[in-house]
């Protein structure tokens, strides 16, 4: 892969401006990035290369940044929108955006606001864990617009919540439902993880009979990945920590499966289950990573927007604080770096749809058929295919069978090296 490099703002609006023609509006969604974290998890890879102190910052040390995400927003936003982008979707990831104070809250809405047209939001979506929820942060949330909400729980039993590095108890995990639910806040996600090291299939089975108990709309399951550089991958590899075997974690994210199913749950995209269509409907858009133009503002985020991908650097935080406007790499989609959308090709295959030909092109610019041809992409659904995935495919598109693709999926993670040709998800 070549070096990343950039674009000067003013380059990249034009370059995004020629693609966009005289399309008189398009959909975006838009994400913001929330760097901090009350604790930083021992399976998480997104705070491998983060201080502690950086993560953790108090309003202090956050104010820096959160000045530099409003200027972005008020750079780009009036931009895009004369370009005829107008947001649908929104969502506030990180991190845990809930970290922030609610003025802080405020202060970022208030760009969005000054930026873009929000009347045709259709949900505003915001993560948090459960040790960082409380009244008065869900009345701001409310008050602001934010009408879904994405809790953190991973597991209910303390001493994987331990093992994990969470901040929150099992008590606080308990007790974010019923406090989502007092704030008026009825559309809400809760994640869990399946296959941690060391955990039996009983206590992840607890773990999700418990959480169906509260009855949430929707509940992610996401399977353990041993990504270099974590504490927990970090524990593997000196064998403080007992790795399962790719079947191990197939039959464990099959226990989850099994349960949700029985509890009347339906699974539209690989690890995202719904009780009913109409949330569906309003969540799977987002999750659906080849949907269309996305925008992510904030160090870490990223945007695939007029057949470009932008990306700000986790490790460049400094650089977007000095330089809030120039993103730390502008790619033009091309089929001489096949590698660079690997990305939203393997997050659009883990959903029911699979990858749409002609939204595909819109999006990217490029043909899919082509790009499949690649040496690069050839080998990468060989890959797939070696892990038992089976593959759907007609003259609008290609996706994966469904019967299939938390077996391949799993199976691949649990071999794969780092920098592989690992299916990803946004």
């Amino acid at each position: 892969m070549n070096q990343p490099r950039t674009i000067s703002p003013r380059h990249l609006l034009t370059a995004i401006a020629e693609v966009v023609g005289d399309d008189p509006v398009r959909q975006l969604a838009v994400y913001v990035h929330i760097p901090f974290c009350s604790s930083k998890c021992h399976f998480c890879d997104w705070v491998t290369d983060i201080q502690v102190g950086r993560l953790r910052s108090a309003a202090a040390g956050r104010s820096p940044y959160i000045a530099a995400l409003c200027d972005q927003i008020r750079f780009y936003g009036p931009q895009l929108t004369r370009l005829g982008y107008r947001p649908t979707v929104m969502y506030w990831g990180g991190g845990t955006p809930t970290r922030l104070a609610p003025d802080e809250m405020r202060a970022i809405k208030a760009a969005l606001d000054d930026s873009f047209d929000l009347s045709g939001l259709v949900q505003w979506s915001m993560e948090t864990t459960p040790n960082d929820l409380d009244p008065d942060k869900l009345a701001a949330m409310r008050e602001m617009g934010v009408d879904r909400v994405s809790v953190g729980l991973q597991s209910l039993n303390p001493y994987q919540l331990r093992k994990a590095g969470r901040a929150h108890s099992r008590e606080q995990a308990l007790a974010a439902v019923p406090m989502l639910r007092q704030a008026g806040i009825t559309n809400f996600n809760v994640d869990l993880i399946s296959g941690f090291p060391g955990e039996d299939r009983g206590s992840l089975l607890r773990t999700v009979q418990e959480v169906v108990e509260l009855d949430p709309p929707h509940i992610s399951v996401y399977p353990y990945r041993a990504t270099p550089k974590t504490v927990m991958a970090m524990q593997l590899d000196r064998e403080f920590l007992q790795a399962h075997r790719p079947h191990d974690m197939v039959a464990a994210y099959e226990t989850a499966m099994e349960s949700l199913g029985r509890a009347g749950y339906h699974e539209y995209c690989h690890g995202y289950w719904v009780r009913d269509a109409a949330h569906e409907d309003r969540d799977g858009n987002y999750k659906y990573d080849l949907a269309g133009d996305k925008i992510g503002f904030g160090s870490g985020a990223e945007s695939i927007i007029g057949h470009h991908l932008l990306w700000n650097e986790n490790t460049r935080y400094a650089a977007y604080l000095s330089d809030p406007r120039t993103f730390s790499l502008a790619h033009r989609f091309t089929l001489d770096e096949p590698e660079r959308l690997t990305a939203p090709v393997g997050g659009a295959l883990m959903t029911r749809q699979g990858v749409d030909f002609a939204r595909f092109h819109r999006l990217t610019g490029l043909s899919f058929a082509e790009l499949r041809a690649t040496g690069y992409f050839t080998r990468w659904f060989q890959v797939l295919e070696e892990c038992g995935a089976r593959f759907l495919e007609s003259d609008t598109g290609v996706r994966m069978d469904p019967a299939v693709i938390h077996k391949a999926y799993i199976t691949h993670l649990a071999q794969a090296t780092a920098g592989g040709p690992a299916p990803q998800r946004a």
